[in-house]
């Protein structure tokens, strides 16, 4: 086999180099991510996988049953039980700081493991309007979500230690956002948690991301965008939003779209990859 050099390993991304190296292979087997949801806990803590059911999947002899597994962040693991939740579909799940496993399904019930996958009792909601309305849609931090459900109305848990659901401002759109972001409340000049919507049909001109609070909506973005954005993610200390567009753009800007950080062209159209904020940026 041929060498490949070294340098090729690296990308030059703003004013750094960076690779990704490969550290050990997982031990987990029959695990493809493609067909799961995935939630990692942060500072290398547990994985929580259960099979997408939003997805057509082939068993490969598994079985019909869905299970909730957790391993360990090396792969091990660390236990598994039944999925058998009513409520709909699983919409998202996410860890806490405190190492519970919260799941979101379709109507609006949130369901939460510990470590252990044992149930946490009681279950919790969203409120009589998520369950009539669905939800579509739910962004997490340490220990709060933000749903948006299938009528594009908010509803927020800033604390699943007081689990009180508030609805936010109408953001007053007909078609659901491109994507959604959460900019957390300890970040914010308000204290309350503040959510980013992408909307926009494709068109320079009503391209905006809409930041909505508990008190009003703005928008924000204008001729910065050049079009609508198909993915954002806000920064762990709520300065910067990095944010793929729809013309194949990486765009990295501070949080309240005033000001571009970096711009990169992708020379690709459409996402095949999550944005995160391992990197880290020191501007």
């Amino acid at each position: 086999m041929a060498n490949v050099s070294v340098a090729a390993e690296w990308q030059l991304l703003y004013n750094r180099y960076y690779r990704k190296p490969e550290l050990y292979q997982m031990p987990w087997k029959h695990v493809d991510l493609a067909r799961n949801k995935v939630a990692a806990a942060p500072f290398g803590g547990p994985l929580a996988v259960i099979r997408d059911d939003s997805k057509i999947v082939q068993l490969h002899g598994e079985s019909a049953l869905r299970k909730l597994r957790l391993f360990s962040s090396s792969g091990q693991l660390l236990a598994d039980t039944v999925w058998r939740n009513p409520g709909g579909r699983l919409i998202g799940m996410s860890w806490t700081d405190d190492h519970t496993l919260v799941c979101i399904v379709q109507d609006g019930t949130v369901y939460r493991y510990d470590v252990h996958a044992h149930l946490i009792e009681p279950n919790l909601s969203l409120g009589k309007e998520c369950f009539e309305s669905n939800v579509a849609d739910c962004a997490f931090w340490g220990n709060g979500v933000v749903c948006i459900t299938e009528a594009n109305q908010l509803f927020c848990i800033a604390d699943f230690k007081n689990p009180n659901a508030v609805k936010l401002a109408d953001p007053g759109i007909v078609e659901p956002p491109r994507c959604m972001a959460v900019i957390e409340p300890q970040y914010t000049v308000s204290g309350n948690v503040e959510v980013l919507l992408s909307v926009g049909d494709g068109g320079e001109e009503d391209a905006a991301v809409l930041a909505v609070e508990e008190d009003g909506v703005q928008r924000l973005g204008g001729e910065m965008l050049r079009g609508p954005l198909q993915k954002m993610v806000v920064s762990r200390d709520g300065k910067w939003l990095a944010s793929f567009t729809h013309d194949g753009r990486l765009l990295v800007t501070t949080s309240d779209l005033t000001d571009v950080i970096i711009e990169r062209e992708c020379e690709v159209r459409e996402l095949c990859c999550e944005l995160d904020w391992k990197l880290k940026f020191e501007m």
